[in-house]
C-alpha cells in the first residue's frame, strides 16, 4: 500500500468520488469541499492524500488549513489504511492539529498517532451525530417567515456568529465571523426566521453534494430561545432545499445537547452515524509536531 499526494483538486475528486458516494450523507463534508474545489479549483489550499492498493484507491484523507484532517466514512476502511496514513503524515512532518471524522477511523488514528508521537495529547472537542432527512414531518406553524439574508443583515449575522462560536466552543468561527457572514450572505446561503420584521433565529445552507445539502450555523440568541424559532427556521430551510430538488438534507448535532437532537428528530431527521472531533496538544513545547 502506498500514499499518493495529489495537488490537483479535480483529479483527486475524480479518483475518490466513488469511495465517498457510497455514504454520501455521512461524507457530506469531504464531498462538499471537493465539489467546491472541482467547481473553483483556485479558491482553496488543501492537502489531498489517498491510499492506493493494487492500483486502486482504498482510503483518503484531506485537510484545508487551518482546519483539521478529515477522515471519511468508508465501508471498506481498515485499521491498516489509517496506520499507513499516520505513518506518512509523521514521516513527512505534516502539521496535524487534530482530526475529525467517522468514529472508528478517528479511534484508529488516535491509537496510531499516540504510538508515533507520545508527546502529543489528544483532547476530545466534540462528539457529533450526523442526521439525514428524506421526508419532512409537519410541525405546528408559528408566526414569522423564512427570509434569505441580505447585506443589511451582515452586522447582525457577524454578532450572532461570534456568539455561536462561543456557545459551541468553535473559536475559529468567532475569529472569522466577519468573513463568514459576508460569504454566507453573498452566496445567499444565510437564512433568518423573521417575526414582525425582527430576525429571531438563523440557519445556513452549507455544503451541497450531488444529491443533497447540509444545514449548519443554527443559532437563536438568548432573548428568543425556547420559543420554537430554531425548529421553524430549520424546518423552513429544509423544505426550501427539498423543493429546490435536493433528495435529502443533512446536519450535524452536538450529541451532548439533547435539546437540539430532539428538535431535529421531530422534524424528520434520522441518525445515520457519529463523528468525533479531536485536537492535538503538545505536552512538551519542544516535541515534534
Amino acid at each position: 500500500m502506498r500514499v499518493i499526494k495529489q495537488s490537483d483538486g479535480k483529479k483527486f475528486h475524480e479518483t475518490v468520488e466513488g469511495l465517498l458516494m457510497d455514504r454520501e450523507a455521512e461524507n457530506n463534508l469531504p464531498i462538499g469541499i471537493l465539489q467546491r474545489m472541482f467547481e473553483n479549483p483556485t479558491t482553496e489550499d488543501a492537502y489531498l492524500l489517498h491510499m492506493d492498493e493494487d492500483g486502486l484507491p482504498v482510503y483518503l484523507a484531506m485537510r484545508t488549513p487551518p482546519h483539521l484532517w478529515i477522515l471519511p466514512s468508508l465501508e471498506s476502511a481498515e485499521a491498516k489504511h489509517i496506520q499507513c496514513l499516520v505513518r506518512y503524515l509523521f514521516d513527512h512532518n505534516y502539521d496535524v492539529p487534530g482530526v475529525l471524522g467517522e468514529e472508528q477511523a478517528v479511534r484508529w488514528f488516535l491509537e496510531a498517532w499516540k504510538r508515533l508521537n507520545p508527546a502529543k495529547e489528544a483532547r476530545l472537542h466534540m462528539r457529533q451525530g450526523i442526521f439525514r432527512l428524506d421526508e419532512l414531518q409537519p410541525i405546528l406553524p408559528q408566526e414569522g417567515k423564512l427570509v434569505t439574508a441580505v447585506n443589511a443583515h451582515i452586522p447582525l449575522i457577524i454578532d450572532w456568529l461570534e456568539k455561536f462560536g462561543v456557545e459551541t466552543n468553535e473559536r475559529l468561527i468567532s475569529r472569522q465571523a466577519e468573513e463568514l457572514a459576508q460569504d454566507m450572505v453573498g452566496t445567499q446561503r444565510a437564512h433568518l426566521w423573521v417575526v414582525e420584521d425582527q430576525p429571531v433565529s438563523m440557519a445556513n445552507r452549507a455544503r451541497k453534494t450531488p444529491n443533497g445539502a447540509t444545514i449548519n450555523g443554527v443559532y437563536t440568541p438568548d432573548l428568543h430561545k425556547r420559543k420554537g424559532y430554531a425548529s421553524q427556521v430549520v424546518w423552513a430551510l429544509t423544505k426550501k432545499l427539498l423543493d429546490q430538488g435536493c433528495e435529502y438534507c443533512a446536519l450535524y448535532t452536538d450529541l451532548s445537547n439533547p435539546t437540539s437532537n430532539s428538535i431535529y428528530k421531530k422534524i424528520g431527521y434520522k441518525w445515520i452515524g457519529n463523528s468525533l472531533v479531536y485536537h492535538f496538544e503538545s505536552k512538551d513545547p519542544s516535541s515534534k509536531s
